[in-house]
């Protein structure tokens, strides 16, 4: 095999490329067990995690970020949605050209993106839409005539810095402040790239954290307002002649009664209960929480009403939908890029040597479709005589393409059924063959364009019949005669210039298809009529 080359040019070692250059230290700078951040979090201290992050001291904002998504339920519900819309999508694999050596690099990138473990590695990499950033290693195995992959494992980014120079280049932290350089084609770093600006503060978390901080504020104040207002407030009485050691029993006696809701005290003694009124409070912390989730759901997800189910109605639902939509392609665009350049084209490389174009890989994201309206619209145009390919319609219902043994599915003898509304009704025709060309619905006793007689008109009557085949298309034999007709009628602005303009038009009326049509027709029918006789 040939010497692999880094991205500098000087050789790579293939026991960096096999071995981890990443792993956990029981004792060292990379320990995966931390203190946590969250718990008695203040705004000073909220604001020194913040700062110190825009520096390049990500430790702490990074455990915070992580304790956020196991302490805050919506936060983790529209963070996990956002995520989870990417690991759905199926990667698409394009060859650079259709020779077939790059087929054959194609067909070896499409089975590397079908390990089910790079479907597990494209949710460790979501990770980077709430941090900032994610880091996945790549575990190579090598063989006598080829490289493959033999895991991906997903790395703490706390493992990780950024140099110091411009704030943007990842390195393997270490006991230098600077880190180390990641090893070339070791590493999977991707950046979701959210706003421009440094990698470490593009992370939604840096956003949403001040509504966790804040929420978290309301929610304990909520229950301590319940904790008071919750239960009836305990009024102990007593008589004037009553003693200290009376009195005593008494307090005793209302104080049992919050936590054991029993107590016993001598007859000449009273509790009453005061019930307060604590439901305007309550709904004051209530519309506060509710508010903050508001916000971090426009944060993630970009938009309300798709995690709120008081916020709007079906219109508004669909249009917001359609964000949630904008926001997947965006992600679904820059995680492709991730891929492309970290695992594909070193893949490829490594295999079938450096290459001037590359297999493509993307992660296209359908749009929902009303396929009801779909199949309305489809047929309408039909019945106008427009042609639409049958394989592209199947696409789009999801249905494969029938084989030549399969038992196939037809319409009912005579045509299938039509809703006699949804036709265009014409002026009742004079003439017997009018009246041929334009049958009567048996539905509505309306007749219809001639397009549609094939699906009104019964199949058994020959004469009808041969109208049908001739006159059916009718746009192919009267456009020659009606266009130059037409095109002089939208030109003329005025009588005079219509009056000028109908000679030139006439000469142009081309009537070669429907003498042709009309020949067929009477060929037809008196062929018919003397094999019945």
């Amino acid at each position: 095999m040939s010497q692999l080359l880094g991205p500098d040019g000087r050789p790579i070692r293939a026991q960096t490329l096999t071995q981890p250059q990443a792993e956990p230290q029981v004792a060292g700078i990379r320990s995966p067990w931390h203190e946590p951040i969250a718990s008695g979090l203040t705004p000073p201290r909220l604001a020194s995690i913040l700062r110190a992050a825009a520096e390049g001291e990500m430790r702490d904002f990074l455990i915070l970020a992580e304790e956020m998504e196991e302490r805050e339920p919506h936060y983790f519900s529209v963070l996990s949605t956002r995520k989870r819309a990417l690991t759905e999508l199926t990667p698409i694999i394009t060859a650079a050209t259709e020779e077939a050596r790059d087929v054959e690099i194609a067909d070896a990138v499409r089975e590397l993106v079908e390990d089910p473990r790079f479907t597990l590695m494209i949710g460790d990499l979501t990770d980077a839409i709430g941090k900032g950033y994610s880091v996945v290693e790549i575990i190579w195995s090598r063989s006598s005539s080829r490289w493959d992959i033999a895991g991906y494992e997903w790395r703490d980014p706390t493992f990780f810095t950024f140099d110091r120079r411009t704030g943007a280049e990842l390195r393997l932290a270490s006991s230098d402040a600077e880190g180390e350089p990641l090893a070339p084609y070791t590493f999977i770093t991707h950046f979701p790239r959210l706003k421009s600006g440094l990698p470490g503060r593009g992370g939604l978390a840096r956003l949403a954290v001040w509504s966790f901080m804040l929420k978290s504020f309301t929610l304990k104040d909520w229950m301590a307002f319940l904790e008071i207002y919750g239960m009836p407030f305990r009024i102990g009485k007593y008589g004037p002649g009553a003693t200290n050691e009376e009195k005593d029993a008494l307090l005793r006696a209302v104080r049992d009664i919050a936590g054991d809701a029993a107590a016993i005290m001598p007859e000449s003694m009273s509790v009453d209960f005061q019930e307060a009124k604590a439901s305007t409070g309550s709904n004051a912390f209530e519309s506060k929480a509710r508010y903050i989730d508001e916000q971090v759901s426009k944060i993630v997800l970009g938009q309300t009403t798709t995690t709120d189910a008081i916020s709007g109605g079906h219109a508004v639902s669909k249009e917001h939908n359609e964000v949630r939509h904008d926001i997947l392609r965006s992600d679904s665009r820059v995680l492709a890029a991730t891929i492309q350049r970290d695992v594909v084209e070193p893949f490829v490389a490594f295999n079938y040597g450096p290459q001037e174009r590359y297999p493509r890989l993307s992660y296209p994201v359908e749009e929902s479709e009303d396929l009801k309206a779909l199949m309305e619209n489809t047929e309408r145009f039909v019945r106008m005589g427009g042609k639409v390919s049958s394989s592209e319609v199947r696409d789009k219902l999801g249905w494969s393409d029938p084989e030549k043994t399969d038992e196939l599915l037809s319409p009912p003898r005579g045509g299938p059924a039509l809703a006699s509304d949804d036709l265009p009704v014409v002026d009742p025709p004079r003439s017997a063959q009018a009246r041929a060309l334009h049958p009567v619905c048996p539905g509505c006793g309306q007749r219809h364009a001639p397009a549609l007689a094939a699906q009104l008109v019964p199949a058994d009557d020959d004469l009808t019949a041969i109208m049908v085949e001739t006159f059916g298309d009718w746009a192919e034999v009267a456009d020659p005669i009606f266009v130059p007709l037409r095109e002089a009628l939208e030109a003329a602005s005025s009588y005079e210039e219509l009056n000028a303009a109908l000679a030139g038009a006439l000469a142009k009326m081309d009537r070669a298809a429907l003498a042709e049509a009309l020949a067929r027709a009477t060929a037809k029918a008196r062929g018919l009529g003397d094999i019945q006789d």
